[in-house]
């Protein structure tokens, strides 16, 4: 519960006492509110200008091991007048969020005088009243007008007109206001929620919603300070983990640009963004105020800047081409601030050429066979690191020329327990599906474990698979279990029927020796081996 207290402030040049409302109670009624104005011969200014308020949001996110706070603000008791459910909002200090995993993001907010510095509200520590408001999702979190694009009034009729702070539910008074989707009776403003605590027993946690947060949205979010006490605030994400939860990115709290690198599938233009948000330190870090842009080809240190206004702002939404990106930042001394410059790479990987090579781990009649794909393109798209591309194995398997997939695609180039047979690697860059390329055909050398003579049309002859990529014709020797020669075959010839002499041979375990040609590692020049190996017949 808040009491109307008097603070007697600079004197006016007419020697008049000029007066200020501090800890107002948010529940008085507005004809109070004006009366007291008036009879104290004071109004509420707007130290801060709505119109560019948010441009300076700093970034803020919600660390599992909470030992992330951020700095509330003091000394600015007019703040913005009534924003939202807000009927005042002192102090206000700005934040921004982006969504790394989508999902409900549900957060609660605490503020608090930090004592001893060490980023946890301990026992002894005295909790500050917070409340907040939010708005979203943006594609960025540099807002250009802050007073055109975020509601200080809400909608509960739906038409779009006469927005007013007073139709805007306290999320403590309607907790479903904001979280639920009804045509009518709702906000259909991007104010994504509102709070504020009646009495001081709830005053000290405000609960905080986002339903369907996407990833790569980013939110806006105003708290308050009434107590005029320097502090920090706290954002705990209270559903972290649970099924459908969502996340925050607190890569947005280094400085600089989130990412090194940028793939695009064709998909241009791109918005890119930084930050230089300083520190409290030790030692202090001004917060980086005016930016520039630059860009470079990929592979040259020639930047050029990219002129005013979408130049000079901390993101930058018309990325149409490859490139290198550069970000400078400045503080309000117009110095460079640490962390600048700082740049991404962006690059179309629908258009990149590149060509799949393999490796094959194991000799030949090993069984089971690892395949490595490699991939190579040009040095300039490796150097700036773009390597994420994925592979699928696909499989001749009626040995009909006509190859289905075996594997689905998959990040990792390494494909084990691969059986012998005529098989191709399909690369593509990482999600994207335009750009594929494919392998020549893979010929593994090996044998079936059996065959089954019986006239029903399937595996009605015994011979080598995949016998065709030999330099010279290999030989094969067939052995029954007491080593008498039965058959020698011509491997690329119609194989082994199971006779000898024009007699059917029994159902039972043969042995063969094949010599053939194979290049290894410790013999380079596919010089000739040996290999022995048995099979069965099933009839």
């Amino acid at each position: 519960m808040y009491i109307l207290k008097l603070v007697n402030l600079i004197p006016t040049q007419e020697n008049e006492r000029t007066y200020v409302i501090l800890n107002m109670t948010k529940l008085l009624p507005q004809i109070l509110i004006l009366f007291v104005l008036f009879c104290f011969n004071s109004a509420l200014t707007t130290a801060q200008d709505f119109d560019t308020a948010c441009q300076n949001s700093q970034p803020f996110c919600s660390d599992a091991s909470l030992e992330l706070t951020f700095p509330n603000t003091t000394g600015d008791l007019d703040g913005l007048g009534e924003v939202g459910c807000l009927n005042t909002t002192p102090n206000p200090s700005w934040y921004f969020l982006l969504i790394d995993e989508s999902g409900e993001l549900v957060f609660d907010i605490r503020q608090w005088v930090d004592a001893d510095g060490d980023n946890r509200l301990d026992r002894n520590e005295r909790q500050l009243d917070v409340d907040f408001i939010a708005w979203g999702p943006f594609p960025t979190s540099y807002i250009i007008n802050c007073d055109d694009e975020l509601a200080r009034g809400c909608d509960n009729d739906g038409d779009g007109d006469n927005l007013r702070p007073a139709e805007c539910a306290n999320n403590v008074d309607d907790p479903d206001y904001y979280t639920t989707n009804l045509p009518l009776g709702q906000d259909n403003t991007n104010i994504v929620d509102c709070s504020y605590a009646r009495t001081s027993d709830d005053n000290f946690i405000e609960t905080f919603t986002i339903p369907n947060a996407q990833s790569g949205e980013f939110y806006i979010v105003l708290i308050t300070n009434f107590a005029d006490e320097a502090g920090v605030i706290q954002l705990e994400q209270t559903n972290l983990g649970e099924d459908g939860a969502g996340t925050t990115d607190c890569s947005v709290l280094e400085p600089g640009i989130p990412q090194d690198r940028i793939a695009t599938c064709g998909e241009f233009p791109l918005t890119i963004e930084g930050r230089f948000p300083g520190s409290t330190g030790p030692p202090l870090v001004l917060p980086a105020v005016r930016f520039q842009w630059s860009r470079a080809d990929l592979g040259d240190t020639n930047f050029v800047d990219i002129p005013a206004p979408e130049g000079t702002r901390p993101f930058y939404d018309q990325v149409n081409s490859n490139g290198i990106y550069r970000l400078r930042g400045y503080d309000v001394n117009d110095v460079e601030v640490p962390g600048s410059p700082d740049q991404v790479s962006v690059l179309d990987v629908s258009q990149i050429t590149f060509q799949v090579g393999y490796t094959i781990t194991e000799e030949s009649f090993a069984g089971s066979y690892t395949l490595t794909a490699e991939v190579s393109t040009d040095p300039i798209v490796e150097a700036e690191g773009f390597t994420d591309f994925e592979y699928r194995l696909d499989r001749d398997v009626n040995m009909d020329g006509t190859f289905v997939t075996y594997r689905p695609y998959q990040s990792s180039p390494i494909f084990e327990e691969v059986p012998p047979g005529d098989y191709r690697i399909v690369a593509r860059y990482a999600n994207c599906p335009d750009n594929e390329r494919t392998s020549v055909d893979i010929m593994i050398l090996g044998y079936p474990k059996y065959f089954t003579p019986n006239g029903d049309g399937f595996h009605e002859t015994w011979n080598l698979i995949n016998p065709e990529d030999q330099p010279t014709p290999a030989s094969v020797y067939i052995f029954d279990r007491h080593g008498k020669l039965l058959k020698q075959l011509n491997p690329t010839g119609a194989g082994w029927d199971g006779t000898y002499n024009g007699n059917l041979m029994p159902s039972s375990q043969y042995w063969f020796r094949v010599e053939f040609n194979e290049q290894t590692d410790r013999d380079p020049n596919r010089g000739r081996r040996v290999f022995a190996g048995s099979f069965s017949l099933i009839r």
